[in-house]
């Protein structure tokens, strides 16, 4: 299919992006003079000795073949470059394809090392892409190694080969090394490093705005955080959130930006060892007063899905902003808690003419090759794609995946996982990749303000008017484990029921009759219980989350059953 009138040519996008950056440097694209910038640093020695087995490993599978691989330093200088064959080593000399050369963008042009550190994306820059012409012999892919701590660039790696043999494994190889030496880079951090990444990863799980956790020398932040921390003194917010500390409590601090008005921040001190380590940050608007009125607690609808409680509200503003940003937008949430709908809702508020849907089933129903053809399609041509339940992909699919979003920036992407961990390179780059914003839909046991709009909701879907009174306080007292959609089949199993007649209480599901269910949960019991299984999730055994939670394996072991939390964790 051809691309639309005034629709650039699939894949190029970025390249014609990077072309004029070239051109708007000066360079000769017939110049083989690549300048020589010195001995790599200190900094750069460590990433090439750190990356080392990572890349050994990739040498040793690519033995007797025309492939290279080279490693470069945050500005495009090159600390690391090797070949399997001895053409290759000869065809990269000639061409200064050494330690110490430059490759980015300002120097050179359009290249895999230079584009890679001047989006903070991989890139794939086949043949003629080049902007110099005697690159042009070669397809180069690349991808930014990015720290998972202080997500800086740390700088890139990548492989070539000649332009006849290029595939499009070269960049998903890209992506799994550089994906494969974050996780080195993340087995390096400091125990202080580790201690904020763990109560950022806990409190990012909980909650929907933008979040940090701050210490001394480290900032881990959301995508958002990150833009609007942008610019600001580190030095300075330390020296103001450590003045704050005394007294241990929750505070608010204004801070001046470069650009823009100042940021109001909600901080939690974070102390490890009676040692206070840094503060988790929530960046948040000037306090204003809640509404009361009628308006106010009507059901705001999104999709096929409503609510009135806050955690609902926001995540409609956030569904809201996506629809106006069209960044790639991660949808995480339990099973059944409507992940799906929320993001065919943000598709439907951004007004998509073409929307395609791919399902985590796709390759084993149609075949990975197939499926895979019918991606790269898709995000040539559609408006916008949406994945489904890409955490359950096999890593080699998410792989391949991963890339092709990496090389197709046409259409909008959107994903819906139920977590954001993932133990293989190849899922773990697809994560990342997708989760620029992350929307999280709480779990029903969270918003349970919105289970009598809901269950309406459904009910008047099916024809029914109203509810009774009964039949509502019988659902609200129901734990739902399994979200909004066991609700939604119980309403509909009622309804069928009930048939013509008004529906009643014993009409719901037999295990909703039998069962009056447990006293719900409340405020800080309700957010305790939510922090046990957020500890549960992210550690392996009962101790690890007792610490976590600072509280003693025994007392960790009363609440979950007081709070009815089970697991097959530990």
């Amino acid at each position: 299919m051809a691309p639309a009138p005034g629709k650039p040519k699939p894949g190029t996008a970025n390249i014609a992006a990077a072309h004029r950056r070239s051109a708007d440097y000066g360079i000769d694209p017939t110049t083989t003079d690549i300048p020589h910038v010195g001995t790599p640093g200190d900094s750069a020695d460590a990433l090439r000795r750190l990356s080392s087995p990572v890349l050994q490993d990739l040498l040793d599978q690519i033995a007797d073949s025309d492939f290279g691989l080279v490693l470069a330093d945050p500005a495009g200088r090159l600390t690391r470059r090797e070949a399997a064959t001895r053409t290759t080593l000869a065809a990269m000399d000639d061409r200064s394809l050494d330690v110490g050369f430059s490759l980015a963008e300002p120097d050179v042009g359009t290249n895999g090392v230079g584009t890679s550190l001047e989006t903070r994306r991989p890139a794939m820059v086949v043949g003629q892409d080049h902007f110099l012409e005697c690159f042009k012999s070669f397809t180069c892919a690349n991808a930014p190694i990015i720290n998972p701590i202080s997500r800086r660039v740390e700088g890139t790696v990548g492989v070539l080969s000649p332009v006849e043999d290029t595939s499009p494994l070269l960049l998903s190889t890209a992506i799994q090394l550089s994906s494969q030496i974050g996780e080195l880079l993340l087995e390096q951090a400091t125990p202080e490093e580790r201690f904020l990444l763990r109560h950022f990863l806990l409190r990012r799980r909980h909650s929907r705005t933008s979040i940090a956790a701050i210490g001394k020398d480290a900032l881990i932040a959301t995508p958002l955080a990150q833009r609007h921390l942008a610019g600001t003194d580190h030095a300075e917010l330390w020296s103001r959130l450590e003045s704050r500390v005394p007294d241990g409590r929750i505070f608010e601090i204004e801070i001046e930006r470069p650009a823009g008005a100042p940021l109001h921040l909600r901080c939690e001190p974070l102390v490890r060892g009676g040692e206070f380590e840094g503060a988790a940050v929530e960046i948040v608007s000037i306090p204003q007063e809640e509404s009361t009125t009628k308006s106010s607690r009507r059901a705001t609808q999104l999709g096929q899905l409503v609510g009135v409680s806050e955690p609902w509200r926001s995540l409609v503003r956030e569904a809201l902003l996506a629809a106006q940003l069209r960044e790639p937008v991660l949808v995480v949430g339990e099973r059944g808690t409507g992940r799906y709908a929320v993001a065919e809702a943000i598709a439907s508020l951004a007004g998509g003419d073409a929307v395609q849907v791919f399902d985590n089933a796709g390759p084993s129903i149609d075949g990975a090759e197939a499926w895979l053809i019918r991606v790269r399609r898709a995000l040539q041509t559609a408006d916008i794609v949406i994945f489904r339940r890409v955490d359950r992909l096999p890593a080699e699919i998410a792989s391949a995946v991963a890339a092709l979003v990496a090389a197709h920036d046409e259409a909008w992407v959107l994903a819906t996982a139920e977590t954001t961990t993932a133990t293989e390179s190849g899922s773990a780059a697809l994560l990342d990749q997708l989760n620029v914003m992350q929307i999280e839909v709480p779990p029903l046991r969270s918003r349970r303000q919105d289970i009598a709009p809901l269950a309406i909701h459904f009910a008047s879907r099916l024809g029914r008017a109203s509810l009774d009174e009964q039949v509502l306080s019988a659902l609200y007292r129901q734990p739902w484990p399994g979200n909004v959609i066991e609700l939604r089949q119980a309403v509909r199993s009622a309804h069928a029921r009930a048939r013509t007649q008004p529906l009643t209480v014993r009409h719901l599901p037999r295990q909703i009759q039998q069962s009056p269910g447990r006293r719900p949960l409340h405020g800080l019991r309700q957010h305790e219980a939510d922090a046990i299984v957020a500890a549960i999730d992210a550690t392996s055994t009962r101790a690890e989350a007792a610490d976590l939670l600072g509280m003693s394996r025994a007392t960790l072991f009363r609440r979950m059953k007081a709070y009815g939390i089970t697991t097959d964790r530990f």
